[in-house]
């Protein structure tokens, strides 16, 4: 087997199970190498996705009836790909039939191949997430009381500080319901992975001090934290080590070095939602009833709640130093919402290509995007409708492919798939609730005004092949949370799941219940639905810039989720969890005993030294007949 060549090898390997070709790479470098091979990951990644066993399951069907299978005929007939390409009568006809096959799966492949030209895609990382065994970490309590009594702050937020590459996640931030900051360690590179590393004092974001009585202080400060119930209430900026937490009206920019606060800005109602902080493009800020653009290079300096800033903002027309306000952060640059409810705020990348469309997306409980162009904020660049209440906002860097290219049963050729890919664009990806469903949703962008949903010429259009809205399949609750993972979509939904969709938006890959499923350091419970916990926010490991364009580890592209009652957990693939906060209690456990033992010995040594010196100072003394 040594001697053969790579290309025999894989075709002989080809054969095996995914569970053999995992323990064949630990025969050697050369086998391991040689297994890890991106096409023959990719073809059982293929072969094991649910459209292809749903097809091979109805091809079976049809073959069993006659009239099913002359049906079929008739529809790949239509398509233009044979059913069977066989002429009995022809010397060739089994090599016409192998071609014709080699072509059907062709372009089975090239519609269900999720990866984009130029996307570098490990598909032995897809599909160890599409279907090795999950579970579910949970980062540590931030404890008060007695350790026995199990009591802990819930968090009332959270956000990701990535490494100075600005790639992988190193460090977990989240505000805690007593006022505090928490951070912990989410890379294992600081040897406490899952466990908190740093933490600030009590109330340094609810602004009550130490003057005031310990109990009465954490129900001041829950109620201050808790108030407003915002999702997307923090910002951390990797490239700065900013954070901006929103705590009622007030933005708190927080050193994330020294965990002490930079500034405090107020403003005019409570804080629904932050866009991402990336310095040096100024962070979008969204209250119940405004838009704000918060300058982070304005000198910072710490406010108090004057009400000169509230009547500046409120008056009634702009007046001629509304530029310069926008330029220096002040409050006069602003956007007067007429309907309340801003919940997610979305930045798109300045290095796309132009497209027509605004850099700002705002959505919320109204029913219609909003876009922004920053260059002229605060005029409104054009509305989307959707009808649908929205919770999240999040983007992938890829083209929208319509639906009609997607669909397995009209079998596109590869061609048209790929010049479709190739097609300069982003995909908006939205989530929440149409008419009690949740409601997942695609919008196209591209430099291509039939291809986008906004173009230069047009405010407010909906083009028929530019977006596509899922409020059948996706949930039947509402839609909290979207992300995407790797070449999937995931999103959770107000029954506990987290489901994973192919980037058509419908076609599913699989899903688990953190109420139901097993999890490291939680006994799994059946729950009835609706009465377990829920996931309010999903943050992939792996940042934006790094997905598509550089190799990411194996095993570090996971998910950091926070849940409604204020846990966070690490969602893993494979055979191990990420880790187990239960071993970091037992080592500090085992530190602090044997601190104890040291200190207990030291103790007994002073103690026999004293009393040796005081047995040697009574000898001394008896010579002396005293």
């Amino acid at each position: 087997m040594d001697v053969l060549p790579v290309e025999i090898l894989l075709q002989i390997i080809a054969f095996l199970e995914p569970t053999d070709l995992v323990n064949l790479q630990y025969v050697s470098r050369r086998y391991l190498e040689i297994c890890r091979d991106n096409t023959l990951w990719k073809t059982l990644c293929f072969e094991h996705s649910v459209a292809e066993v749903r097809r091979r399951r109805q091809l079976l069907y049809s073959q069993m009836d006659t009239r099913l299978a002359e049906l079929a005929r008739a529809m790949d007939n239509i398509s233009g790909v044979p059913f069977h390409v066989r002429d009995v009568n022809a010397l060739n006809a089994e090599m016409q039939e192998h071609r014709a096959a080699a072509r059907r799966k062709a372009a089975l492949v090239a519609s269900w191949d999720p990866s984009y030209p130029g996307e570098k895609t490990n598909f032995y990382q897809e599909f160890i997430h599409r279907h090795a065994p999950h579970s579910i970490s949970w980062f540590q309590d931030a404890q008060y009381g007695h350790r026995e009594d199990r009591l802990h702050h819930e968090a009332t937020g959270m956000g990701v500080l990535f490494n100075d590459a600005g790639q992988l996640a190193d460090k977990l931030v989240a505000p805690l319901e007593d006022g505090s900051i928490c951070i912990w360690d989410a890379s294992g590179d600081h040897n406490r992975h899952g466990g908190i590393i740093d933490r600030s004092p009590i109330g340094l974001l609810s602004n009550r001090g130490p003057e005031l009585d310990h109990e009465f202080r954490l129900t001041q400060n829950k109620a201050i934290m808790t108030e407003t119930g915002a999702v997307e209430c923090v910002s951390i900026d990797s490239r700065q080590k900013k954070g901006f937490f929103a705590v009622q009206n007030v933005l708190n920019e927080v050193d994330l070095r020294t965990l002490q606060v930079v500034s405090k800005t107020p403003y005019p109602f409570p804080i629904t939602a932050l866009s991402e902080a990336r310095h040096p493009t100024p962070l979008t800020v969204g209250t119940n009833w405004t838009l704000h653009l918060h300058d982070t290079r304005k000198p910072a300096q710490v406010s108090g709640f004057g009400s000169s800033s509230r009547c500046e903002l409120i008056a009634g027309t702009p007046s001629k130093t509304d530029f310069h306000r926008i330029q220096t952060g002040d409050f006069g640059g602003h956007v007067s919402l007429s309907q309340p409810g801003a919940l997610s705020i979305l930045h798109l990348p300045t290095s796309r290509e132009w497209d027509g469309n605004g850099d700002i997306w705002v959505a919320g409980r109204f029913t219609s995007f909003l876009n922004y162009d920053r260059r002229f904020f605060p005029r409104l660049r054009g509305t989307v409708h959707s009808g649908a209440r929205l919770s999240c906002l999040n983007a992938i860097p890829q083209p929208f492919v319509p639906l009609d290219l997607r669909l397995l049963r009209h079998y596109p050729s590869p061609a048209a798939i790929r010049q479709e890919k190739s097609i300069p664009g982003h995909t908006i990806i939205a989530a929440g609730e149409y008419k009690g469903k949740g409601s997942l949703e695609l919008y196209s962008l591209s430099s291509d005004p039939t291809r986008s949903i906004i173009s230069s010429d047009s405010r407010a259009t909906r083009k028929q092949n530019s977006f596509y809205h899922n409020r059948q399949t996706a949930s039947s609750s509402k839609l909290l949370s979207v992300a995407a993972h790797g070449t999937r979509i995931v999103f959770s939904d107000g029954d506990g799941n987290l489901k994973w969709v192919e980037r058509d938006g419908f076609t599913p890959v699989r899903q688990l219940n953190i109420n139901t499923e097993d999890s490291v350091n939680s006994q799994a419970m059946a729950l009835n639905p609706g009465e377990g916990d829920i996931v309010q926010k999903i943050v992939p490991t792996v940042a934006d810039s790094c997905t598509g364009g550089g190799e990411v580890p194996l095993g570090k592209d996971s998910l950091i989720v926070w849940t409604g009652d204020g846990k966070l957990g690490m969602v893993t693939f494979g055979r191990s969890p990420a880790f187990n906060v239960d071993d970091l209690d037992e080592q500090a456990r085992t530190a602090q005993e044997e601190e104890h033992m040291r200190r207990e010995r030291e103790y007994g040594r002073e103690l026999r030294r004293a009393l040796e010196r005081q047995a040697a100072e009574l000898s001394w003394m008896r010579g002396y007949g005293l």
